[in-house]
């Protein structure tokens, strides 16, 4: 899998994460966004490492 691809699905994978963790938390937490975000970027950056790792081997 070419670097671009691992790039571009690890992008979906941030914005799914970011608007599912800020939809489920809006009704109880005020700011849910500042959740969302990091969320997203922990995710972004897991399956990134993983996807890159798997075209390694």
């Amino acid at each position: 899998m070419q670097i671009a691809k691992i790039v571009v699905i690890s992008l979906v994978v941030f914005i799914l994460v970011t608007v599912l963790v800020t939809q489920v938390l809006q009704d109880k937490i005020f700011f849910s966004l500042f959740v969302g975000i990091p969320s997203g970027i922990v995710a972004f950056a897991i399956s990134f490492v993983y996807l890159y790792m798997q075209k390694n081997e």
